[in-house]
């Protein structure tokens, strides 16, 4: 017999188990609004199972921004290798943008930010683009 154990739930044993378990959590939704030509940045903080900020040197960290442009699959526009900066603290790096990389990106491309190690991959979120035009320096 399969036993479903939750150390944060009390023990209910005159009560049927119920027949789904939600396992897993989906990674937080970044809707990212910028204007075309700028650069632009955000800081993800990323915590282990007890709380404590994780070490950022002992992960590689990767994004990936993408357009969906047909329904046979996607396209890659370019692969960020988000770090540490000068003003993270410990659990923390930015993503950031150059003001080229932005010219690239269309309203509804999307990204996603993985850490992994030797054994593991985590998504830590997964985003949206929402574009805004420029004015200043706009190409005709």
């Amino acid at each position: 017999m399969v036993s479903y154990r939750n150390k944060d739930e009390s023990s209910l044993t005159s009560v049927k188990a119920p027949t789904t378990y939600n396992v897993g959590n989906k990674p937080p939704l970044v809707n990212w609004t910028i204007v075309t030509g700028d650069s632009a940045a955000f800081r993800i903080y990323v915590q282990d199972d007890l709380g404590d900020a994780i070490n950022i040197a002992d992960w590689t960290i990767k994004s990936q921004f993408r357009r969906y442009s047909d329904n046979v699959g996607d396209d890659l526009l370019f692969t960020l290798t988000p770090t540490a900066m000068g003003l993270d603290d410990d659990g923390e790096f930015t993503v950031f943008l150059t003001p080229a990389q932005s010219k690239q990106l269309l309203t509804g491309d999307v990204f996603d930010v993985q850490l992994s190690d030797a054994t593991r991959v985590w998504t830590v979120c997964q985003g949206e683009m929402t574009m805004i035009g420029e004015v200043t320096d706009q190409e005709s």
